[in-house]
């Protein structure tokens, strides 16, 4: 296949959010436009996606799993900023107009790295995140940190006891490895892991069996809308800290985690 391919996924979701992204937003790295049908001369809610990770390829399998990471990323963003937002979804991808099969997603744990783009228009494009949407900064920081990758991807799978759980110990985690502060109120943390811990209250998603929730429970409890509200906060709250932070040149945009 030539390089001069035009690869474009098809998309669905909220159309008045991404009109909006449409006509006010534009990112090499998750551009979305339409939602106009020039033969009628009329708008519809019909919206695309490119990527400049996309622009080179010549697999249509690799685009289609590139296009379900960029997909995750930014649902995992969206979800952070507001639990209601609802998600991007892929319905089908064309190859200069023509449709491409789509294969099943595969699990893969990487990073997309650095986009293949000069350094004058990587730096350029960067620039102009800082000033747009914070849902594309927190997705382009994702490509290279691996701390930020982690946490839109554990916002994009299904809010439940136990993942929030998991991102709150991550979120502990990374707090410590990099140095980036995040407030934790000690007595909401209590009451989300009591929740979180106890079979009687949260059921097969207790971290605990039946024989610890027999016992004498006298700590507060929390729903699960205000445990995605405290990890969620959380979560802000250590990008805000981030994003600052590189903006300072406090901290480096490529980020690997150290495991030792």
């Amino acid at each position: 296949m030539s390089k001069e391919l035009k690869w474009e996924f098809s998309i669905k979701g909220d159309s008045q959010y991404f009109r909006c992204l449409s006509e006010s937003q534009s990112s090499l790295y998750f551009n979305i436009y339409g939602g106009y049908n020039d033969y009628l001369d009329c708008m519809s809610d019909d919206f695309y996606l490119t990527s400049v990770y996309i622009d080179n390829e010549d697999d249509p399998d690799i685009v289609w799993q590139i296009g379900y990471e960029l997909t995750s990323l930014f649902n995992g963003a969206l979800i952070i900023l507001n639990k209601e937002f609802r998600k991007l979804e892929l319905k089908g991808l064309l190859c200069n107009g023509t449709s491409v099969k789509m294969p099943e997603k595969k699990n893969v744990f990487a990073l997309l790295g650095k986009a293949n783009i000069s350094g004058y228009i990587y730096n350029q494009e960067f620039k102009k995140l800082l000033k747009g949407d914070v849902c594309f900064f927190m997705m382009n920081l994702a490509t290279e940190r691996e701390d930020v990758y982690m946490i839109l991807k554990y916002f994009n799978i299904e809010g439940s006891y136990v993942n929030y759980y998991k991102t709150l110990e991550s979120l502990e985690s990374l707090s410590k490895n990099t140095g980036i502060i995040i407030s934790i109120d000690k007595k909401l943390r209590k009451s989300f892991t009591n929740t979180a811990n106890n079979y009687t209250i949260s059921g097969l998603e207790s971290r605990h069996g039946f024989n610890e929730a027999i016992k004498e429970n006298k700590t507060q409890t929390m729903t699960l809308p205000d445990a995605h509200t405290f990890v969620s906060l959380l979560a802000k709250e250590y990008l805000n800290n981030l994003m600052n932070g590189i903006i300072r040149g406090e901290h480096p945009k490529s980020f690997r985690i150290n495991t030792k």
